[in-house]
């Protein structure tokens, strides 16, 4: 868990960049990088001849990539990550492996490099063997990287875009233009070919084609959906289904694991016939292996240098030669794959999987991110993991070839930067420097706080401690020389250690060539604050060759305390009753200055108190300048790299300090004022000049355009700075009206940080133009704004942010940070064994609710298992008294109550977590009760960790560029300018790291813009990944990713994916954000808005109730965004044909909008325009339905009359069909009848059938004919009053057309129900 701090550029302090045009940004950047762009960018094609059974990878590089990271490429493809042992060869030559491609010859676009394998060593074969190991293991783990996470692959169900843009429109136009001439040109050579077959059955062959033909389509159509399993189709109804807002539970943070687990063997062990004997090693043999298949079956491997093969050993006997059941293979894999089926079948669904999963999510981070919830509490047993625990434990003894961290951090800042190739090599190095350093300094916190290893001054008091681990200086963050009594003692050591940090960064920032700075990292671990530094050469040995050349120095001052106080940051301050010497070195000064003018510092004049001589320092005199053997020049103790904060003069508050954020807003702020009235001057005198020669006054725009600054006037402009020095205890030099003047520059700063800048971020706040959700983003807002959280309390009492959700996120980020410090307090009076009951018990009293039903005999009881007193001293009252005293010295602000809100404890829990590394068990916690968590709660506790943050200036430079650009809509470059940052930053810094999801992030929001849905999908999934990786599973920007994805999807037509992605962002916003979170109304309408897409509008319309809610609650229930969101209901009402609703909601939202813009608003007439249109609708639809109720009637009054008919055909008796003269008469005369010699009388009596069924198939047409000109409604759109009456029209013509058909079919019915027809009607008919 890493946090970093949040400093700005350098750029942002150098006041020639302040006053810039747009335009002028623009030419200047590209005429200062096109050359060094170019270079950048020229990345070309390679391809890797892999192993046989691969084939060949085609990969794209920089010139600036070295074969190892061709390699790291290699290891994390799921189909080379097995192959560790080999070389790169080109045209037979072997390249060396850290060759940069641009300095091998011949390596040009096209080539290919060839993967040869080597010889193993035991060193390369037991990486081998781990890497296999460390591969199988990801199949029996819920995620793919269980070190540092990304839940993405749980939540995604790909699918294919279905909208398409212009250019694939137009495309598929052309295509089935073609299809269809083809289709023409094919019919006609058909045609041909059954003209020529005609006597060869043509019509019957013909009808079969036709039959094939029909049936092919439908085919074709199941070619192109996806064959889904069971197991997939389940998943994905479970991804899309959304119930409704439902209370989110913390035991669902974790997702169901959509891959089941897989096993390749039983175990893979050393065996115990290792080491290898002295005559076996002759032979090659490097180490044995044990080796459980899932057959049951054991075997015994032989590591070789030529490959790994099956030995003859058994537990008992040891028999080295070569086995027959299988050859000799390089890679242990290819040899397992040989003898176990199972194993085969194992590895391929491992190697599968990876394949699957996005392709970050196997990368490491810089850092590792650790989450405070933990899925489970698990330790799968491996005898591996043991073992390897003694092979690589490097905290015995390491003095024997320790590291020189501060070779290795100061060599790569004296490398060349005058050209863009050589500062992103210069960069590299020192990013890489830095990781590796913070990571090691982690690791030797974690060992002194578990107190592993021996200080270097263990005579010492416990507390004056100091440890070398790795040849890193680590000493505790308390004041072990009371330099801290009056602003807080120990927290105030903590807060200078802090401040150290801060100053070391922005030092690093300025990069003056010649003045260094040590590497330095700060860990808070167990309570504990570890301050981890680099070694200054020379500085722990016997020799006095390195001493102060600038600052301050105690006189008389013995040689163990030079050294406490060149290394510690704990030892620094101000000493009362010491003589404090101050020196300023010119060579020193010379480089300060040209730092100091970056930093916005001046020059001014202390005085020393040995010799009482003015010295001129342009840092805080507390700073010191020393030069270590190796003739650096290295600056310490910048606890005061910014001056103290004019706002806060009160002792306990000496190390508190401005931002540099608000100094750079400041300075840029009083240089436009003098530019502004200089420009005003300017415009004075020449109206007073115009005057005088009798020329009419100009208009205002004319005046401000004639009016032009020159550059000698912008050259004028006054440069301020502040003193360091102002209100401390050092006794400052120069005339009392320079130190007065100095004073009022300063405290105009703080005037204009209370006045100015805090009071615009209260306007923001109130007008969401920001929404922090939570700490993380508030904290991040406030200091981008140059505001410290000490301002907290300020922002609070202001009677402008008297808003609930305001108060709600100040309330619980005030409380979390006092309480924080009390848990510190708390953990370093635990003992080690107590750990999870001083955890449990903090969170008990903090978050949990009194109610009594413990009683005294349980407190007894459990009292008794804990050893540390100070757990049980801790009481739920006597927390909160402290917590409410640390808010009232901190923020001066008294909290109104002594307990967190109940909706906001979870939110509060994970701000503490976060503030102190813990990791607690996913589950839902009662907070109602008076324990709700446990010791078994309680998963782990993870260092805390602030490093100095190295970022590539050059990236920076362009990524704000591409941003600028974009905000201009200058699509193009902005796109070109993203992708060199983008380049840069993989260079630098990896692919895993915030910057790179930053140029994803708006590279996504481009390709968007430019109707690249696809493209604009896959970059916003890979920031994504990147920022679940880095800030964290639950942060608010890996919501705003989610969302963002979200969003891409459903506009491109993947409605099934972007719900998934829903999903996961409504669960986090309604478990983590406040009741009333702003984000939740516009979350809730992305989700109605989908739901609206796939037609579940009673879904759909539910969220946007609750969004109404929300608006109401946040703004007033007459806000545009109420208006909004009323029209967006109308719409859904309207599409599921609900229009007496969508009216009503309508006319809610055309009353807002007249009541806020006016009738003459375009919005007004637009939403009125819309309006009409649905009322018109709405009535069209009535008269339809009237219609079709008056043909219903009348319909069932037809079924009735027919009923009634038939009941009489039932009625009448049997009727005989033959003559009645035939009845009784003889066989001949029937034989006449039968043989066509009837009467004629008897022919007759056929015709009235066929009459009655030609005038039912009338009926039946007419029917037909009257639904066909039905009208149809078109619920969602307007219409117009011509299109009404058109309606109508038609309405009454299909009304009068049935009126008509009905008697036709009633008389028709009459006529067929009549059964003794008449003759005369008959020989009508029959004429």
């Amino acid at each position: 868990m890493s946090e970093t701090i949040d400093t700005p550029t350098v750029e942002e302090y150098n006041e020639k960049e302040t006053v810039v045009t747009g335009e002028q940004v623009e030419q200047e950047i590209e005429q200062e990088n096109e050359q060094e762009n170019e270079q950048v960018s020229q990345s070309f094609q390679i391809s890797i001849k892999t192993p046989v059974e691969i084939g060949t990878i085609k990969i794209q590089v920089q010139p600036t990539d070295t074969l190892m990271d061709i390699q790291t490429f290699l290891y994390e493809t799921s189909e080379t990550c097995l192959y560790s042992s080999y070389e790169f060869r080109l045209n037979g030559k072997t390249i060396p492996e850290f060759s940069e491609l641009s300095s091998i010859e011949g390596l040009v676009e096209g080539v290919t490099l060839e993967m040869v394998p080597i010889d193993y060593n035991e060193r390369s074969a037991k990486l081998h063997v781990k890497r296999l190991r460390d591969i199988m293991n990801t199949g029996l783990t819920e995620f793919a990287n269980m070190n540092n996470p990304s839940l993405f692959s749980s939540f995604t169900f790909p699918e294919k875009s279905n909208i398409l843009t212009e250019e694939q429109q137009q495309k598929e136009l052309e295509e089935q233009k073609q299809k269809l001439e083809n289709g023409e040109q094919q019919e006609e050579k058909e045609l041909e070919q059954q003209q020529q077959n005609k006597k060869n059955n043509n019509k019957h062959n013909k009808k079969g084609n036709n039959k094939k033909g029909s049936e092919e389509s439908p085919s074709k159509a199941n070619e192109t959906e996806e064959k889904l399993t069971p197991q997939q189709k389940e998943r994905k109804e479970r991804m899309t289904e959304i119930k409704g807002i439902e209370k989110p539970m913390l035991s669902n943070y974790y997702p169901e694991s959509p891959i089941a687990p897989v096993q390749c063997v039983k175990s893979m062990i050393y065996s115990g016939w290792s080491p290898v004997p002295g005559y076996r090693k002759l032979f090659g043999d490097l180490f044995y292996l044990d080796v459980t298949l899932l057959e049951g079956s054991t075997i015994c491997v032989t590591a070789s240098t030529q490959g790994f093969f099956i030995n003859q050993s058994s537990n008992s006997t040891f028999n080295p030669a070569v086995s027959p059941k299988a050859t000799i293979n390089h890679s242990l894999h290819q040899l397992l794959t040989q003898v176990s089926r199972l194993f085969r079948r194992g590895l391929n669904q491992i190697l599968s999987n990876i394949g699957r999963n996005h392709p970050f999510d196997m990368l490491p981070g810089v850092l590792p991110v650790h989450n405070w919830v933990s899925s489970s509490k698990t330790n799968r047993y491996d005898i591996n993991k043991g073992a390897d625990t003694f092979v690589s434990v490097q905290d015995v003894e390491l003095r024997g070839n320790p590291r020189d961290w501060n070779e290795e951090i100061q060599a790569p800042k004296e490398l060349p930067k005058s050209t863009v190739q050589e500062r992103i090599i210069r960069d590299r190095a020192i990013s890489k420097v830095n990781s590796e350093f913070v990571e090691c300094a982690i690791r030797g916190a974690q060992v002194i706080v578990d107190k592993a290893i021996l200080p270097i001054n263990p005579t010492e008091n416990e507390r004056s401690h100091m440890f070398l681990y790795n040849n890193i200086f680590f000493s505790y963050a308390l004041d072990t020389r009371d330099s801290f009594t009056e602003c807080g003692g120990d927290s105030g050591a903590r807060t200078s250690a802090n401040n150290d940090l801060k100053g070391i960064r922005l030092y690093n920032l300025a990069d003056i060539e010649g003045l260094y700075t040590l590497g330095t990292a700060i860990v808070d671990y167990k309570g504990q604050r570890i301050i981890a530094q680099s070694l200054i050469p020379g500085i722990l040995t016997t020799e006095k060759t390195s001493k102060i050349y600038y600052g301050s120095m105690d006189s008389p001052s013995t040689t163990e305390e030079l050294e406490g106080e060149e290394n510690s940051t704990t030892t620094t301050g101000e000493e009362e009753k010491s003589t404090k010497s101050i020196k300023a070195d010119p060579e020193f000064h010379s480089r300060l200055l040209q730092a100091a003018s970056l930093l916005h510092l001046s020059e001014s004049k202390v005085i020393s108190e040995d010799d009482k001589k003015e010295v001129s320092v342009c840092t805080s005199f507390e700073s010191k300048g020393i030069v270590g053997i190796d003739g650096r020049r290295y600056i310490l103790d910048l606890i005061k790299a910014t001056p103290r904060d004019p706002n806060y003069l009160e002792a306990k508050d000496q190390l508190a300090i401005l931002r540099p954020e608000a100094i750079a807003t400041y300075t840029e702020y009083f240089k436009v004022t003098w530019l502004t009235q200089k420009k005003q001057q300017k415009l004075k005198e020449k109206e007073e000049r115009q005057k005088k020669e009798g020329i009419d006054p100009p208009t205002a725009t004319a005046k401000d355009e004639d009016v032009q600054l020159t550059e000698e006037d912008l050259s004028q402009s006054p440069m301020i700075s502040f003193d360091p020095n102002l209100f401390s205890k050092v006794k400052l030099g120069g005339s009392e009206e320079e130190q007065q003047k100095a004073i009022t520059e300063l405290k105009a700063v703080g005037a204009f940080l209370k006045g100015i800048l805090i009071p615009r971020l209260i306007e923001d706040l109130m007008l969401f133009n920001v929404a922090p959700v939570d700490g993380q983003t508030l904290t991040q807002v406030m200091h981008l704004r140059g505001i410290n959280m000490r301002y907290l309390g300020f922002i609070a009492k202001n009677e402008s942010a008297n808003v609930p959700f305001i108060q709600d996120l100040l309330f619980n980020e005030m409380v979390s940070r006092a309480a924080k410090h009390c848990f510190n307090k708390l953990l370093r009076s635990t003992n080690a064994s107590d750990m999870a009951f001083a955890i449990s018990h903090f969170l008990n009293c903090f978050l949990g609710t009194e109610t009594g039903s413990v009683s005294q005999d349980e407190k007894t009881k459990k009292a008794k298992q804990i050893k540390s007193s100070a757990i049980n001293e801790l009481t739920q009252g006597k927390l909160w008294s402290e917590i409410s005293e640390l808010v009232t010295s901190k923020f001066d602000f008294e909290i109104p109550t002594h307990s967190v809100p109940m909706e906001s404890r979870l939110i509060v829990l994970r701000c503490i977590c976060l503030k102190m590394g813990i990791q607690i068990l996913a589950k839902d916690y009662n907070f109602t009760t008076d324990a709700p968590f446990s010791p078994e709660d309680i998963v782990d506790l993870f260092p805390i960790v602030k490093h100095v943050n190295p970022r590539s200036t050059d990236g920076l430079d362009l990524l704000e560029a591409g941003k600028s650009f974009f905000n201009q809509r200058k699509f193009d470059l902005a796109t070109e300018f993203l992708g060199e940052a983008l380049a840069i930053y993989h260079q630098v810094h990896g692919p895993i790291h915030p910057d790179a999801g930053n140029c994803f992030t708006h590279l996504a929001m481009l390709a968007f813009q430019n109707e690249q849905h696809d493209l604009a999908i896959e970059y916003q999934k890979n920031a994504l990944v990147i920022t679940e990786k880095t800030s964290g599973l639950d942060h608010h920007e890996t919501v705003q990713a989610y969302t963002t994805l979200a969003v891409f999807c459903q506009r491109s037509g993947r409605f099934n994916e972007s719900i998934g992605y829903m999903k996961h962002v409504l669960y986090l916003t309604d478990l983590l954000g406040g009741e009333y979170n702003p984000e939740r109304s516009s979350i809730y309408t992305a989700i109605a808005a989908i739901l609206e897409d796939t037609e579940r509008f009673d879904l759909a319309l539910e969220f946007l109730k609750q969004t109404l809610k929300h608006q109401e609650f946040l703004f007033t229930p007459d806000h545009l965004m109420c208006s909004s969101t009323y029209h967006k209901m109308a719409i859904v009402c309207a599409r599921s044909t609900n229009f007496d609703d969508s009216i009503i909601y309508q006319k809610k939202s055309t009353d807002i909008l007249e009541k806020e813009l006016g009738e003459a608003h375009p919005r007004t007439k637009e939403s009125l325009e819309f309006y009409t249109g649905l009322s018109q609708t709405a009535n069209q639809i009535k008269l339809f339905k009237q219609h079709q109720a008056m043909k219903a009637e009348q319909d069932e009054l037809a079924r009735l009359q027919k009923e009634k008919v038939d009941q009489f055909k039932k009625s009448q008796p049997r009727v005989s069909s033959m003559p009645p003269s035939l009845e009784n008469g003889s066989v001949s005369e029937l034989l006449n009848y039968i043989n066509g010699k009837p009467k004629k009388s008897q022919s007759k009596k056929s015709k009235p059938t066929q009459s009655n069924n030609n005038t039912t198939t009338t009926a039946t047409k007419s029917k037909i004919t009257m639904a066909k000109s039905t009208p149809t409604p078109t619920p969602t759109k307007a219409t117009t009053s011509k299109s009404s009456a058109t309606a109508s029209s038609a309405a009454t013509t299909n009304k009068s057309t049935t009126t008509k058909a009905n008697p036709t079919s009633s008389s028709a019915a009459a006529d067929s129900s009549a059964p003794n027809s008449k003759p005369k009607n008959n020989k009508k008919s029959s004429k």
